[in-house]
């Protein structure tokens, strides 16, 4: 599989989650590096723990911006967060305590994981964000709009 690098068509249009998702990228892309060079248990797990601490924080925000937009969404987006926080934890356990070193099986589950969610539920997410805001602009400005045309 390629090297997993950003480019425009992972952003949702909210910054604060496309700056997250960079950085998640950036930890997977590290990860792979690593791999690569055959890198030693010790270096994998901690390249893991900061994946970890990446998804848990971005999910925590995530899941802050559904409940207070209400997004209709939220439940299934939450659980599919937690199936892959489970799975991270997961990996960076076995690679830390076992001294395994990173497999490609689990590099590629993380890079598609990765890349599917954004895709997909993050657009929905995003596109969902981006028009209320939209409808709660002009909902503002029409009472306005109606004060000013008597």
């Amino acid at each position: 599989m390629a090297e997993l690098s950003w480019c425009d068509k992972y952003a949702v249009g909210v910054e604060s989650i496309d700056a997250e998702h960079k950085e998640m990228f950036d930890a997977v892309r590290e990860l792979g590096s690593a791999m690569a060079q055959n890198a030693d248990a010790a270096e994998t797990g901690a390249l893991l723990e900061k994946l970890v601490d990446a998804t848990g924080k971005h999910f925590a925000d995530e899941e802050a911006m559904m409940r207070e937009a209400k997004y209709p969404g939220l439940a299934l987006h939450a659980a599919n967060h937690q199936r892959l926080k489970e799975k991270v934890e997961a990996f960076a356990d076995r690679y830390s305590q076992s001294g395994a070193k990173m497999n490609q099986h689990a590099l590629n589950f993380l890079r598609d994981w990765l890349v599917y969610h954004i895709e997909n539920d993050d657009q929905r997410l995003g596109d969902w964000l981006k028009n209320r805001v939209r409808d709660l602009a002009r909902a503002q400005a029409q009472p306005q709009a109606a004060g000013h045309s008597g």
